[in-house]
């Protein structure tokens, strides 16, 4: 998938997913410093060896963790166990990183080349201002996440249009994460990304009404 990915009429968005780029590229090679925080994290493992993570745990003391919808850094990584349903070959099944990878001006924005969880997708460009995710497409920006991040905030990307659902705490393998929202494309089928503060994507889901299409699980990711 490309961190935009067409999966069947819905176009995907935002962090470990990547889109074809164009326009001229200047390098930057800044990157967003600070603490590292990882997933799953011994410090939340319970007695019944279950990994518990939450949106404190991500926090730096002196309270500067990024905490946007989906923190895209340079050198921030997600790790998704891939489930493929019918035929998706942009998405074959597997363990798979998303990486944000390098930092450049395109488009007269600042943004940072993510690497797709999905093997056969190329990386595209992220730009990110606050909670607003754009994805640049064929040398032009396109909304994938819109502000503000509330219930039934709902935006297009000139294609479909997707609505915030609040998720509340969300478990996955990397470990239970709250203060978590479902961007749910407004189609008949099944097709939503769930986003946690401070950790960005932990689930993609799309199934079409053939019955094709692929689950991503959070597994494992480092965020600063």
């Amino acid at each position: 998938m490309k961190r935009i990915a067409v999966i069947g009429s819905m176009v995907m968005m935002v962090a470990a997913c990547g889109s074809s780029t164009s326009g001229g590229l200047v390098d930057d090679s800044s990157d967003g410093g600070g603490a590292t925080t990882t997933w799953p994290s011994d410090a939340g493992v319970p007695d019944d060896g279950a990994s518990t993570s939450t949106l404190a745990d991500a926090r730096a003391v002196d309270g500067s963790a990024d905490d946007r919808i989906d923190p895209i850094v340079v050198g921030n990584s997600w790790t998704y166990q891939v489930t493929t349903f019918g035929t998706y070959p942009l998405c074959p099944a597997g363990q798979y990183t998303g990486l944000a990878e390098s930092a450049a001006t395109v488009g007269g924005k600042s943004a940072v080349l993510v690497k797709s969880l999905c093997a056969n997708e190329a990386a595209s460009y992220y730009t990110v201002e606050g909670d607003v995710v754009q994805v640049q497409v064929d040398g032009t920006w396109v909304l994938a996440l819109d502000a503000p991040v509330a219930e039934g905030h709902t935006w297009s990307n000139g294609t479909s249009t997707f609505t915030w659902r609040d998720a509340g705490a969300v478990t996955v393998a990397a470990g239970t994460f709250d203060d978590c929202w479902s961007a749910t494309q407004n189609v008949a089928y099944e097709a939503y990304t769930i986003f946690c503060r401070g950790v960005g994507p932990v689930r993609w889901h799309s199934k079409d009404g053939a019955g094709d299409g692929f689950d991503a699980e959070l597994a494992s990711a480092s965020v600063q």
